[in-house]
């Protein structure tokens, strides 16, 4: 696997990661300045990749974030987790590994901090086939799933031991 600098996401991001979360919007939340702010202000963990080709937003279990659906549902199946909660790719740097590096970096930086699992989730409406290959193949197992018919998706939660 190629080997890429992993930084901290700035403003200078912004713009980039907008773009690319408006592409693939069907699987993410929708986003603005305001709202990517919000999160970065939450996240304990906020990286990109190759000037924010590739962007990883995550954050401990107990972050102040009670209008979090999905971290909600976790916090409800398991402890001492930390949450990948936005990961982005953009289409014209797929398949170049920016994916793999940035969760050996997130896996990495939860097991110095201690965690016992790193949760994600992945939608099954619509369905991204590509995100649960992705996360078996690193090792996540699949611990439940959740519907959202007011938001028209649905997801699958997955779980990896840390500890």
């Amino acid at each position: 696997m190629t080997k890429f600098t992993i930084a901290g996401i700035t403003p200078k991001h912004f713009p980039q990661i907008l773009r690319i979360n408006a592409e693939f919007v069907h699987w993410l939340s929708p986003l603005d300045q305001s709202e990517l702010a919000y999160i970065l202000e939450r996240a304990s963990y906020a990286r990109q990749i190759k000037d924010a080709s590739g962007v990883l937003i995550g954050y401990a279990h107990d972050v102040d974030y009670p209008d979090h659906w999905n971290l909600n549902w976790l916090r409800a199946k398991l402890r001492n987790f930390f949450y990948i909660d936005r990961v982005i790719i953009d289409r014209t740097a797929q398949g170049q590994g920016l994916g793999q590096c940035l969760y050996a970096d997130i896996e990495a930086y939860a097991r110095k901090c201690g965690y016992d699992w790193l949760a994600c989730e992945v939608n099954t409406v619509p369905d991204n086939p590509s995100s649960h290959r992705f996360h078996i193949k690193a090792g996540f197992k699949r611990i439940g799933e959740q519907s959202f018919p007011e938001k028209g998706k649905a997801v699958r939660y997955y779980a990896k031991a840390l500890a």
